[in-house]
């Protein structure tokens, strides 16, 4: 009985340590973005881009987090469409 309490713990440990831990990319630069794009890899799951028109004219493309590709679409201001409001849920 105790080793699989044991077990049940370290599982519960694990899975909180990942998803507390969530993945921090330095941010982009300003501008608006012109382009998304999201790719599965087969040993490193989902990666998430969005490529910024800046104001001097430049695309520049950058990863983020999933969160943050999911609230930014073609045309939105970067990286204001990053930031939620509780209206916007």
């Amino acid at each position: 009985m105790r080793k699989i309490l044991a077990t049940a713990l370290a599982a519960i440990a694990a899975v909180t340590v990942l998803t507390a831990c969530g993945p921090n990319y330095g941010a982009g630069p300003a501008g608006t973005v012109s382009d998304r794009s999201a790719a599965y890899f087969k040993s490193g799951g989902w990666r998430y881009r969005l490529t910024v028109t800046t104001n001097d004219g430049q695309d520049r493309e950058f990863r983020v987090t999933r969160d943050d590709y999911r609230s930014c679409f073609r045309g939105s201001a970067y990286p204001t469409c990053t930031h939620r409001t509780e209206g916007s849920r």
